[in-house]
């Protein structure tokens, strides 16, 4: 006990340094208090609700937006807002919940979490809820196959037995499978037609069941719809929270007969906005404050950023390398927006440049026939894997007319068109959200500047 009371005083001075040099969205702190106390996640005194978002695709969004709400009800919480989703992230979350006697003075945290860590660490925590977003295609490197992805996952409610309830995506024919046994609260989506194009690769290609093949009735996009195995009867969980009518043109859905505004123009994150509903109707809240709430909300400036100058509005928008299924999806987002674009690919990871032997399976496994869109004028890709972009967009059939491939990055602005468009999308690694839009203001400023 000694030892966790050292710890968790060296962690708050630690916090304290940090923000007095301007840097108090850190893990540091947590990294140390678990170096002095290893069993510091589960001596730290923990609130009345502990609510973990993980999954693939969509776990900084629907967390943050949970985060918003309670904080908006009057809750006060701790959030690992700048997205430290693992040990060090989590012991920050909840030293910044206590006071130096460990005493709880807040009412919530929520724990953005990595999927692969999870059965390591949310056992010591043992949350109220898990709620899971979606399983995909991921990161070869890290993540390997979705299979993988599910075993923690579906280990750590084991682990935690009935004291956790799920969340549950029941449009997802993988994390559906999840907590069978257990407390669960399902979420699904009706029919969007959406019209998914193809993808060159599966996030799931048979039943989990039975190995035989997955029917789709609709599908939203990649494996996320509705769905039965016609060989043993797998299908979609019954849903307790169902969007049956969703106008993404319009930025609103119908849940359970009520109306709720969306915060963006795409599937992926009407389903985001479905998740948090079905957390936030779970918790007991009623409808009409929920759909108050998100009539405010767009998506993070973490996520989406843009500014306009001379009639085109120039975006900073998240799109993970290395995520297969994430990259995919905006890349079928890029062609079906209907303005005519230009787009900027800064997708690569920082720490590539010092890897001997870069990843690049991704890059094959990734949709860039998408991009092979008339309404897509130019794409624009710099930096030290630009001739992989480049070979890999040639492969999917884009004209090399359309390509501007340049190793300095600096010299990406001078690419970008000024006419003939009225948007420019900048895609970038999630890692780099400051480099993207330093990038963004530098086509910005060379646009103003008219060179």
């Amino acid at each position: 006990m000694i030892r966790f009371y050292i710890a968790l005083w060296a962690a708050k001075l630690f916090q304290v340094f940090y923000n007095l040099k301007g840097f108090p969205k850190t893990d540091r702190p947590g990294l140390l208090a678990c170096k002095i106390c290893p069993d510091f996640l589960e001596r730290i005194a923990k609130p009345k609700l502990v609510i973990t978002v993980t999954g693939t695709d969509g776990k900084t969004t629907s967390s943050t937006l949970l985060n918003n709400f309670l904080r908006s009800q009057g809750l006060q919480t701790s959030f690992n807002d700048w997205g430290a989703n693992m040990m060090a992230g989590y012991a920050v979350n909840l030293m910044r919940g206590v006071n130096i006697f460990n005493h709880s003075r807040i009412d919530a945290s929520i724990l953005e979490a990595d999927e692969l860590s999870l059965d390591t660490y949310m056992p010591r925590i043992k949350p109220d809820y898990i709620f899971v977003t979606n399983i995909c295609k991921d990161s070869l490197r890290r993540n390997g196959h979705p299979e993988n992805i599910f075993n923690h996952i579906e280990h750590t409610f084991r682990l935690l037995g009935e004291r956790t309830k799920g969340v549950i995506n029941a449009s997802d024919p993988i994390s559906c499978e999840l907590n069978r046994d257990g407390r669960n609260v399902y979420f699904a989506m009706g029919d969007t037609k959406t019209d998914p194009f193809p993808n060159i690769s599966k996030d799931i290609a048979i039943c989990p069941r039975c190995g035989g093949k997955i029917i789709y009735d609709y599908r939203h996009y990649r494996h996320i719809g509705k769905f039965h195995c016609e060989s043993c009867g797998f299908r979609n969980p019954e849903a307790d929270v169902y969007a049956d009518a969703v106008d993404l043109k319009n930025r609103k859905m119908t849940v359970n007969g009520h109306e709720y505004p969306l915060i963006s123009d795409t599937v992926f994150n009407a389903f985001n906005v479905l998740s948090i509903v079905a957390m936030l109707t779970e918790l007991g809240y009623r409808d009409d404050t929920i759909a108050e709430f998100l009539g405010g909300q767009r998506v993070t400036n973490i996520r989406e950023d843009s500014v306009e100058y001379n009639g085109i509005e120039y975006i900073a928008f998240a799109a993970k390398s290395q995520n297969v299924s994430a990259a995919s999806v905006v890349f079928e987002y890029m062609a079906k927006e209907p303005s005519d674009k230009d787009v900027v690919l800064l997708m690569d990871e920082v720490q590539d440049k010092n890897h001997p032997t870069e990843t690049l399976t991704w890059l094959y496994e990734t949709d860039y026939e998408f991009l092979n869109s008339p309404n897509i004028r130019k794409i624009i890709v710099g930096g030290h894997m630009y001739l992989n972009h480049k070979l890999r967009m040639l492969l999917a059939g884009i004209p090399r007319e359309k390509i501007a491939a340049v190793e300095d990055e600096a010299d990406i602005p001078q690419n970008v068109d000024r006419e003939g468009i009225t948007k420019v999308y900048v895609l970038f690694e999630t890692d780099c959200v400051t480099k993207a839009k330093n990038m963004r203001d530098a086509i910005v400023r060379y646009a103003k500047e008219g060179k």
